[in-house]
């Protein structure tokens, strides 16, 4: 009888065991009977549910109380601490933010983050046609723990494993009633968190069902409530002042009178006032005329979010059990910028928004005098649109996600299960206070027919204005009536989703043994599904909303997989050897998008002595190209550049061009005899996805040490390098024109130089439609080294914990496109998609007494050098701050347990309020939010009461 329960109870704790709720089950069901505990369960990283938890893979492993006692109640700011993430979103950011949260371990882009939830693929998620995990849609009050695996693992998952995996492993073992509640707030009253769940689990000897209700809500923080993002800097011989946009108060713009004046319209500017009702404008300094576009803007974003999550098993059968899990979440944020600006480019059926000097076609142009009496100068205007108010931007987003399968065991021996997940993905985006273009541009044009107007800037009478169709005068800040507003507004919405069906196979155990151990297996197969599409406002589509035209975006993919794995014990109990484990993977993946392929894992785990083990790693990995990336809808983007060509013929001609010139001059499509001069300008491109992408392709090594050299301290020191091919990405036009015609006898309009494709001029001798489209061009080198360090003792009659968790990195180059050179981004303050610091350092000091615990941790960033400095040899004495300085935060918390059903814990993050630095190529709000706590000091609250 004893055999039979012990023998039941480990094959349950293997069949059925997701993680070490099975396994910690069958220890009972041992201990209780007096026997050896067996635990088998699957780590992070590998299908093989083994008793052994070290891997030949660097896993790091956050719990449900880790992040309570920091404060933390989303699953991005509790990911965002690691050392190992850089750039990721959190949901909190504004400019460029939709209210997605991400994580990107390494830097390398949060569609090479594998997203895991108990194992499986999670619904890619958020607005647009996604193709990343928001981690706001996975339940956060239900997260048991998160495993993060820092290694390239698509042998063993399949596509976007390239950084590495997140785990996130959802609470199913729960038993009787749980109510948890938060509450926080920052120094300066601004940015309230709260959150309360409730989860209830009930279980009896052939089952569980745990149920999981929870609310999030967040607040606002204002950049004009903070020092350092009151307003946008700008910066001049060194110097900094308050600046922001040209597209001011009032409106200002240039006259084309040959002499690169600029005047600006008053109120408005630097509020100065002239008799004219208009000034020189002055673009620099104090006093300047630029419009400080963060007096409107938001810092971190207000989100509420309603989520539920219902989790369960049954046993079927001795050998047979059946499990479901299914998640809901419902979100909604909001982003606001700067009113909308509006500029002379706008241009509809062949009618440009050009305000001429003559009152004939706009009346309001005869209030001011803008050159010298019978002088023909027209002006071209740039204006924000401050009376129509903010433009906010406004998501709903619903994600649900279903599975269900079955699982057991045969022959003792070997576990098996069978799966089918079912996500789905909707959202709608509103963008308020847009401007239709097209009245806009009526406005200026045949609304004004029969209209007159005298008087001045701020006090003018209009004449015959027809208030449905009006003629709108548009200098001065106010000029604008409330009825003028709601003319031109209009509001955008789009809506879009992603759909995946999911289904697999797996059989894994023991096959044979050698003389060192058991060998373990794990096979599989795989159908997925993907698809996602994007449909933009009609007026959006169809041009006449505040920005190019934007195409619709829709499409899917399919994926047949199989995949085996293998751990084969090669030596035990010899001298120096312990252990020495090989560990193999090998994925076949055939894709209708791009073809077939096979990626693999060789792993090796060396266990010197009970102290010390090696282990290494040697994989690939691949992304196959997104929705969003394969069928974007193709949408015209008008962009500056420079005609290779300019001055061809001339004395000042770049002769690097010469050679490509001279065939468009043969062509006849410039000028042969040095009279082309085309100029800067603006070019017609064409962007969006490119069905014809391949997958992204890495090669990873990882070498690690683990110690543990007395007992409660363990060391790890973890060495990584990867080299991504074929990465996803688009030239710039400027960037494009100059590799295609600097190409020699390859280059010039219809050249054989790859970057020459699609590059050809139109009857005037302009490029236009030009493509810009994805492309398989970029090559990534990465390496690095993480540490993590911890220590367990007791002193004083208390327990103690001391931490330490840093990453390293030596190597973060890229490679734009063949033939380029590298650049290395390793300690840059990036302007783009996130700086990357060469050190990042975590600190934590726990103590802990019968019934309470207190906590300190120190969060540490390496100073960065400004891309303008490190990569374009920019002179330091040129730029204000060429360095952003190292930052360090501090956090401070404690918890007590009041009694058996209730517990309190309390803290304050950022405990000396740092801000996060300044540096003169700065992100956003001059600094860099995706990597910097950036509120400010911020106190929480919270309690646990269970029964």
């Amino acid at each position: 009888m004893l055999n039979n329960q012990v023998s039941k109870a480990v094959r349950l704790a293997i069949a059925f065991g997701a993680a070490s709720t099975a396994a910690f089950s069958a220890s009972s069901i041992a201990a209780e009977e007096g026997v050896e505990k067996v635990e088998r369960i699957e780590v992070t990283g590998s299908r093989i549910k083994r008793a052994d938890l070290e891997s030949a893979s660097p896993v790091s492993i956050i719990t449900t109380e880790d992040m309570k006692i920091q404060g933390i109640s989303n699953i991005s700011d509790a990911l965002q601490n690691l050392t190992a993430q850089s750039g990721g979103l959190t949901a909190a950011v504004n400019n460029g933010g939709n209210g997605n949260a991400t994580v990107n371990l390494r830097g390398m882009g949060a569609s090479r983050t594998l997203v895991l939830v108990n194992g499986r693929r999670m619904i890619a998620s958020g607005t647009g046609a996604a193709s990343t995990v928001d981690l706001n849609a996975i339940p956060f009050s239900a997260v048991k723990r998160i495993e993060v695996l820092k290694d390239g693992a698509s042998a063993v998952y399949g596509s976007d494993a390239l950084a590495g995996v997140v785990n996130i492993i959802m609470r199913d073992d729960f038993e009787g009633f749980e109510l948890d509640a938060s509450y926080a707030k920052t120094g300066e009253g601004d940015g309230e968190e709260a959150s309360i769940s409730s989860t209830f689990g009930v279980s009896s000897d052939k089952g569980n069902v745990v149920v999981n209700v929870g609310f999030y809500d967040r607040g606002t923080v204002r950049a004009s409530d903070r020092g350092y993002s009151a307003c946008p800097y700008s910066e001049t011989g060194g110097e900094r002042f308050c600046a922001g946009s040209g597209n001011s108060l009032g409106m200002e713009g240039f006259l084309d009178d040959g002499d690169g004046d600029r005047i600006q319209f008053e109120p408005g500017g630097n509020g100065t006032s002239s008799p004219s009702g208009y000034h020189p404008y002055i673009g620099s300094g104090e006093g300047n005329d630029a419009y400080n576009y963060s007096a409107a803007s938001y810092l971190s974003t207000p989100a509420t979010r309603y989520n539920v999550s219902v989790l369960g098993n049954y046993e079927l059968a001795d050998n047979l059990n059946f499990f479901a899990e299914a998640y809901y979440t419902n979100r909604t944020s909001v982003q606001q910028m700067a009113p909308a600006p509006i500029n002379y480019t706008y241009n509809v059926d062949g009618r440009s928004w050009l305000i001429s000097q003559n009152p004939e076609v706009y009346p309001f142009s005869g209030l001011y005098d803008f050159a010298t009496p019978g002088q023909d100068v027209d002006f071209y205007p740039l204006r924000r649109m401050s009376e129509m108010g903010g433009r906010v931007f406004e998501q709903e987003v619903n994600t649900a996600q279903f599975t269900t399968g079955l699982e057991g065991f045969i022959a003792d021996q070997y576990s098996w299960n069978v799966f089918y997940t079912y996500g789905r993905n909707s959202a709608v985006d509103r963008s308020k206070n847009y401007i239709n273009v097209g009245k806009m541009i009526a406005s200026v044009n045949e609304n004004c027919e029969g209209v007159t107007v005298t008087g001045t800037p701020g006090n003018a009478t209009v004449t015959g204005n027809d208030p449905a169709n009006p003629c709108i005068n548009y200098f001065g800040e106010g000029s604008l009536t409330q009825a003028d507003a709601d003319y031109l507004r209009y509001t955008d919405q789009g809506t879009s989703g992603t759909e995946m069906h999911h289904i697999g196979a797996s059989i894994s155990g023991d096959l044979f043994e050698l003389p060192a151990g058991v060998v373990g297996f794990a096979f599989g197969l795989e159908h997925r599904e993907e698809s996602a599409f994007n449909q933009p406002d009609a007026f959006s589509s169809s041009g006449i909303g505040s920005g190019n035209a934007v195409q619709p975006t829709s499409g899917g993919y399919k994926v047949d997989e199989a995949y085996v794995e293998f751990v084969v014990p090669l030596l035990t109990d010899l001298p120096m050897v312990q252990s020495l484990d090989l560990e193999a993977a090998l994925r076949y993946f055939d894709y209708d998008t791009f073809g077939s392929d096979t990626t693999y894992k060789l792993g090796l785990t060396w266990r010197m002595t009970d102290e010390v083990m090696l282990r290494s790693v040697l994989s690939t990995a691949f992304r196959a190209p997104s929705v969003s990336e394969l069928y974007g809808g193709q949408s015209d983007s008008f962009t500056n550049y420079t005609d290779p060509c300019t001055g061809f013929g001339g004395a000042g001609f770049d002769s690097k061009y010469q050679v490509a010139c001279a065939a468009d001059a043969a062509a006849g499509s410039i000028s042969s005899d040095g009279s082309f001069a085309q100029n800067s300008g603006q070019l017609r491109a064409v962007v969006g996805g490119n069905p014809d992408l391949g997958p992204e392709t890495a090669d990873t090594f990882t070498l690690g040490l683990v110690v543990e050299p007395i007992e409660g301290l363990s060391f790890t020191v973890d060495y990584y390098d990867i080299e991504v091919e074929n990465v996803i990405s688009s030239v710039g036009i400027t960037t494009k024109l100059d590799k295609c015609y600097s190409a020699g006898a390859a280059g010039g309009q219809g050249g054989s130089f790859p970057l020459c494709d699609g590059v050809v001029r139109d009857g005037t001798g302009n490029f236009d439609g030009t493509p810009s489209l994805n492309q398989n061009l970029s090559t990534w080198n990465l390496s690095g080294v993480d540490f993590n360090a911890e220590y367990k003792f007791d002193a004083a009659g208390l327990a103690w914990k001391a931490s330490w968790e840093a990453s390293y990195i030596s190597k973060w180059e890229v490679q734009e496109f063949a033939g380029e050179p590298l650049q290395d981004y390793v300690g840059v303050a990036s302007s783009g998609s996130g700086s990357i610091p060469e050190w990042k350092h975590n600190l934590g000091l726990s103590v802990y007494g019968d019934d309470w615990s207190v906590s300190y941790n120190a969060m540490y960033v390496n100073s960065l050098i400004t891309e303008s400095v490190a990569l374009f040899d920019g002179d330091p004495a040129d730029y204000y701050a060429p360095k952003a300085d190292s930052f360090i935060s501090h956090t401070i918390s404690g918890s007590y347990q009041v009694n058996e059903h209730v517990s309190l814990r309390a803290g304050v993050d950022n405990l000396t309020d740092e801000e996060p630095p300044y540096y003169s190529d700065y992100d956003d709000a001059n600094t860099d939010t995706t990597l910097y706590k950036y509120v400010g000091r911020n106190f929480f609250v919270g309690t646990t009461i269970s029964f």
